[in-house]
């Protein structure tokens, strides 16, 4: 779990999807949505759609998916929970 020396724009996050961490890849420039979407294909939950899905920090703080991952200053490897919105069940 280590930045990536050769580029500097991407860092490595851990997202827990149903007990189960996902190592995931991401771009500092994008928006954190693009977390949300990799876990999710990475974790074939595809039952719900993305927009019912949210991340949260470990403490249960949940965070804005357009908001830019450089922008919330994880390090790298630090581990967010994707879970289903309250609600989002039907």
């Amino acid at each position: 779990m280590s930045n990536h020396p050769s580029n500097p724009n991407k860092i490595e996050l851990t997202v827990i999807v149903n007990g189960t961490p996902y190592p995931v890849d991401a771009n500092m420039n994008a928006p954190l949505r693009t977390v949300l979407n990799k876990a999710l294909a990475d974790s074939k939950s595809t039952g719900q759609p993305p927009e019912r899905w949210q991340l949260k920090l470990e403490d249960g703080t949940g965070l804005d998916l357009e908001k830019k991952i450089g922008a919330y200053g994880f390090a790298s490897g630090a581990t967010l929970i994707l879970s289903l919105r309250a609600g989002a069940g039907g």
